[in-house]
């Protein structure tokens, strides 16, 4: 994955500093399932819908035509938060999300969500779909959502700069503490790592329900290591005036997988309707353009892989 280029713009810029400043204040990222202003998001624009995919929207989502999409406003420049405002998220996935807005007549409505509220929470309808932090997996495609790729990225260790020598991967860590997202893949990569390569001198957990704190953690020293996508740590290092440093996981470590918008297994009509509008706009050019604009063009998807659950190939609102 190549670093992030300097072509993003000034609010992805400074999407970073409400978690990188020094003193890395809870104030600065605002309060979990805090709704932005729906007035805020992008509204359809005349003459770009597609009556077809309209019709397979939820009847509740055509008569209210807004989409509400959760995600962790923690992890620039896919999603985050600018230090000027706190209430509205920036990024990747909104930017995406508001391209796809004018194609199903909507407009969208984000929450902010910690990690482990956010599948229980598109199942149980508190959100109507996530897109920001869920990786695609056999097990979720098996068993509680539907998955719709809009990225493909690598994962990384962020470090303190000055502790990264001699690191190159999760092999380089045992005996050190690493932390993760709760209930992650991560951690099942990591303990699979570990008993390869550890010899008893085990890689330990720490676990985390978002980045801010993890991020913090790193810092002071109380872990070595925070594992997430290599997109949010290179933005998180690129913010850090040097402070921290990024070591790739290598592909034969964890390979590189689709990060997916996550529709309930209840709401097919919802995943058709999102799973054709994302590959209008790649197939229209708009994808490229955000994807370009953040510097993530390695990180691109091709029409091809727009399909539903691109792990397994399950069927649509089906289980196993």
């Amino acid at each position: 994955m190549s670093a992030l280029s300097s072509r993003r713009p000034a609010a992805a810029l400074t999407a970073g500093l409400s978690i990188l400043a020094l003193g890395l204040t809870a104030c600065s990222t605002p309060t979990d399932e805090a709704s932005s202003d729906p007035a805020t998001s992008t509204a359809a624009a005349a003459g770009t819908a597609d009556a077809a995919l309209i019709a397979e929207l939820p009847e509740a989502i055509r008569s209210s035509q807004k989409i509400s999409l959760g995600a962790l406003w923690e992890t620039a420049p896919i999603i985050s938060v600018t230090t000027g405002d706190a209430s509205t998220p920036v990024g990747v996935a909104p930017d995406l999300a508001a391209a796809l807005a004018p194609v199903l007549d909507v407009t969208v409505d984000w929450k902010n969500m910690q990690w482990p509220a956010q599948l229980p929470g598109v199942q149980s309808g508190n959100v109507d779909a996530l897109m920001g932090q869920v990786s695609a997996t056999a097990e979720r495609e098996t068993s509680v959502v539907d998955l719709i790729p809009f990225y493909k990225s690598s994962m990384a260790l962020l470090m303190n700069a000055d502790k990264t020598s001699g690191i190159s991967g999760l092999a380089s860590m045992c005996g050190q503490k690493v932390g993760v997202p709760v209930g992650s893949i991560q951690s099942e990569t990591i303990k699979a790592v570990s008993k390869a390569s550890c010899a008893g001198n085990d890689i330990k957990l720490a676990e985390y329900s978002g980045a801010t704190a993890a991020i913090s953690a790193v810092r002071a020293g109380t872990i070595a290591a925070w594992m997430d996508s290599t997109t949010s740590q290179k933005a998180v290092a690129e913010e850090s005036s040097d402070a921290f440093g990024v070591v790739a996981v290598p592909d034969s470590e964890f390979e590189p997988q689709y990060t997916t918008i996550a529709v309930s297994k209840d709401q097919p009509g919802l995943t058709k309707a999102l799973l054709g509008a994302m590959k209008t706009i790649v197939e229209n050019g708009d994808y490229a353009k955000v994807m370009e604009q953040y510097g993530l063009a390695d990180a691109e998807i091709t029409a091809d892989e727009v399909v539903a659950n691109p792990v397994t190939k399950t069927a649509i609102g089906e289980k196993s």
